[in-house]
C-alpha cells in the first residue's frame, strides 16, 4: 500500500515559527507542511507521494520562490523560498507533486476540486491529510470525499493534522513581539473526527443490516492502536470495554446469521454487554462521541436475556427486520419447539425430546393421523409424544407450525421445484405466509 500526504497551500504571507506535536517541538519553518512532513513522511519510499494542491495565486505566492513583498512595501523579498524549494531541500525519497485547483468560487469549481483530489488518489492509498491552510469548503469536501473513496478506491486515512498558528496571535504582532525560536504553535491531531465518521457508518450498517462485521474490523484496528499508545488507564479501560462490546455484538450477529439458537439463549452474556456500554458513557474514551453510538447498539439488543428461551423469538424479530427470512423461518420453527419443551419441563437440547415435539406437531396437524405407541423405541418416548399432544399451544398452532415445515423445506432447497402442480412457492407468498403465522403466534406467547 502506498502512502500519500495531502495538503493545501494558501496565499497568506506565512510567519516563521516552530510547531509542537505531543510536546515535541520542531525546527523553525515557514510552512507547516515542512514540519508535518519531516515528522511523519521522512522515511517514506519512492512509491509514496507528497501531494500539494494550489490555486494559481497560491502557486505564485507560496509555491514558487519570492512570491511576497516585504511587509508594508512593494519590493519583493530577496530571500523568500517557496514551499516547492523547501521540500526539494528536504531531499525526500517520496516524490513531490503539485496539483492545480480552482479557487472554489462556484459549485462547479468546488466539484472540480473534488474531482482533482479524487483523481489523485490511488487504490489502497494510506493518507495523511494536513488541513491547516484548507480554505472554505475544503475540509468538509474532504470528509465527503474520504467516505466516497474508501468505498470506490479502498483508501484509508491514517491521520489528519492542523497547525494552529493563530494561537500565537496576529502574524504582524507575532513577528514584532516574539523571537522566531520562541514562537511555538501546536499541531492538533484531528484523526478522531474522521474515525467517528467510520464508527458512525459501521454502526449504521449494523443497525440497518444486522451485521457487525464492519464494527469488528474497526475495533480490531482502532482498539489495538489505543492499547499500543502511551495513554491513561481510563482510556485503555474504555478501549477494552468498546472492544468487548463489539466482540459480543459481532458474536450475537453471527449467531443470528447462522441460526445458533442455543448460543443466543445460553451463552451470549447480554448483561455484561449492557454493563460495558454503561461503563463508557462518562469515560474519556479515545473518540469521545462513541458513547452515544454504543447506546444505539444497546437499543438493538433490547429484550435479549441470557437463559431465557424468548431470546430466540427476539432473534426472529431481528431477522425479519433485516429481511433474513430463511433464518427467521428456521429460527421461529425451532424456537417454538424449544419454547414448548421448556414449558413442559423437558430438556430442549436433547434430540429425542425435539423429535417428540416434532412428532406431536405432525400428529395434531394431520386430522387423519393415529397415534401408534409401537412406532417408538420405548414406552417413555411414546408417553412423551402423547403428553406433548396435550400441550395447549401445540393444539392451537400445530397446523400453522406444520405449514412452516413445508415453507422451510422449500427455502432450504432453493425453490428449484418446477414440476406441474407442485411448483415452489414465490418469495412474496413465503414472506406473507410466515408473517401471518408468526404474528398470530407472537400475540399468544
Amino acid at each position: 500500500m502506498a502512502k500519500a500526504f495531502i495538503s493545501f497551500l494558501g496565499t497568506g504571507d506565512y510567519t516563521k515559527c516552530r510547531y509542537a506535536f505531543n510536546q515535541e517541538v520542531g525546527d523553525v519553518v515557514k510552512y507547516v507542511q515542512e514540519d508535518v512532513i519531516s515528522r511523519f513522511c521522512k522515511d517514506w519510499s519512492t512509491e509514496d507521494e507528497i501531494r500539494i494542491f494550489t490555486t494559481d495565486d497560491a502557486k505564485k505566492l507560496n509555491w514558487d520562490d519570492n512570491g511576497h513583498n516585504e511587509r508594508g512595501s512593494e519590493e519583493k523579498r530577496k530571500i523568500n523560498q517557496g514551499l516547492g524549494k523547501c521540500l526539494e531541500n528536504m531531499r525526500l525519497t517520496a516524490s513531490v507533486k503539485r496539483y492545480g485547483i480552482p479557487v472554489g468560487n462556484s459549485e462547479d469549481e468546488i466539484w472540480q476540486i473534488f474531482q482533482r483530489i479524487y483523481d489523485s488518489l490511488k487504490e489502497n492509498d494510506e493518507i495523511i491529510f494536513d488541513i491547516t491552510h484548507s480554505f472554505r469548503s475544503i475540509p468538509m469536501l474532504f470528509m465527503v470525499l474520504v467516505g466516497y473513496a474508501r468505498l470506490t478506491k479502498n483508501i484509508s486515512v491514517k491521520a489528519i493534522y492542523y497547525g494552529a498558528f493563530e494561537i500565537l496571535g496576529r502574524p504582524s504582532d507575532v513577528e514584532k513581539n516574539i523571537p522566531e525560536d520562541e514562537r511555538i504553535a501546536p499541531v492538533f491531531d484531528l484523526t478522531s473526527f474522521e474515525k467517528l465518521i467510520e464508527w458512525t457508518e459501521a454502526t449504521h450498517s449494523f443497525v440497518k443490516n444486522g451485521s457487525a462485521s464492519e464494527l469488528a474490523s474497526l475495533a480490531n484496528t482502532d482498539i489495538g492502536l489505543v492499547m499500543k499508545k502511551s495513554c491513561g488507564k481510563e482510556e485503555k479501560n474504555a478501549a477494552q470495554d468498546i472492544g468487548s462490546i463489539v466482540r459480543d455484538i459481532n458474536n450475537i450477529s453471527q449467531n443470528i446469521m447462522l441460526n445458533r439458537g442455543a448460543e443466543l439463549i445460553n451463552k451470549c452474556d447480554y448483561a455484561r454487554l449492557k454493563e460495558n456500554i454503561k461503563n463508557i458513557e462518562n469515560s474519556d474514551i479515545f473518540i469521545k462521541p462513541l458513547a452515544p453510538l454504543m447506546k444505539v447498539i444497546e437499543k438493538k439488543i433490547e429484550g435479549f436475556v441470557k437463559d431465557d428461551v424468548k431470546s430466540g423469538f427476539k432473534a426472529v424479530e431481528w431477522c425479519v427486520e433485516h429481511g433474513l427470512y430463511q433464518q427467521a423461518i428456521t429460527m421461529f420453527q425451532e424456537n417454538m419447539v424449544t419454547f414448548i419443551l421448556s414449558e413442559e419441563g423437558l430438556d430442549w437440547g436433547i434430540k429425542d425430546n425435539r423429535d417428540a415435539a416434532s412428532d406431536a406437531i405432525k400428529l395434531i396437524a394431520d386430522k387423519k393421523a393415529v397415534f401408534k405407541e409401537q412406532r417408538y423405541d420405548s414406552p417413555e418416548s411414546a408417553e412423551k409424544v402423547r403428553n406433548l399432544m396435550n400441550n395447549p399451544l401445540l393444539i392451537e398452532f400445530a397446523s400453522d407450525l406444520e405449514s412452516l415445515r413445508s415453507i422451510r423445506n422449500d427455502i432450504n432447497h432453493g425453490g428449484y421445484l418446477t414440476e406441474k402442480n407442485n411448483t415452489a412457492k414465490s418469495a412474496k407468498s413465503i414472506i406473507d405466509n410466515f408473517k401471518s403465522i408468526s404474528s398470530k403466534i407472537f400475540i399468544r406467547i
